[in-house]
């Protein structure tokens, strides 16, 4: 899988079956891991209501959870405020490091990768279609432009949904990019390609 030519905030480059990266009108969802614990105990208004938490900067969003990561060691370790992820990190070889351990760009692939799956797997549930096969792979690319310190990201996700109708799936594809809350924090930031492979 190749990503397209252009800088962020450019069209990712056309591709088979490609995926829009503009939002729907209707992309309001948070469709991450826990949601369905959330729709069980009535949202984030029945939460707020409750003394859970609250909307604090005034956007009609409530902080359901938040992960704390520190990066100490010379930005060779990073962990987690509760100890569960603790990593030594090294740049790749072909950035010019040592290789051998993960790297940031790593981290964002296996983090965006897993939050999409769980985006699209609501979306489908709500329609009876099982995600049971499906994998999601998501590539990020550090590029560079010119000779100063000029570096963006680029990141191409590519969704197999075997078994499921080719117009069905994109569709669930596209549902999936605009509720993802990863999704929604790229676009416009970097060149973001979704397609249905």
């Amino acid at each position: 899988m190749r990503f397209g030519q252009g800088m962020p905030n450019e069209a990712a480059a056309p591709s088979r079956s490609a995926v829009s990266d503009q939002p729907a009108a209707d992309a309001s969802d948070y469709s991450g891991p826990g949601v369905e614990a959330e729709i069980r105990v009535g949202g984030p208004r029945a939460a707020a209501d409750a003394g859970g938490p609250r909307d604090e900067g005034g956007d009609g969003y409530v902080t359901l959870y938040t992960a704390r990561a520190f990066s100490t060691d010379g930005a060779g370790r990073v962990t987690t405020e509760d100890g569960v992820l603790d990593l030594t990190v090294k740049a790749p070889r072909q950035l010019g490091g040592p290789g051998g351990a993960p790297n940031p760009e790593q981290l964002l692939a296996a983090a965006y990768a897993t939050c999409f799956h769980n985006s699209l797997a609501l979306v489908a549930g709500r329609e009876g279609v099982s995600t049971a096969d499906c994998v999601v792979e998501t590539a990020v690319e550090l590029r560079k432009r010119g000779k100063h310190d000029d570096y963006a990201i680029g990141v191409d996700v590519a969704v197999s949904l075997p078994g499921v109708d080719r117009d069905l799936a994109g569709r669930l594809v596209r549902r999936a990019h605009e509720h993802c809350p990863y999704s929604k924090a790229l676009r416009g930031n970097l060149q973001v390609g979704v397609r249905l492979v």
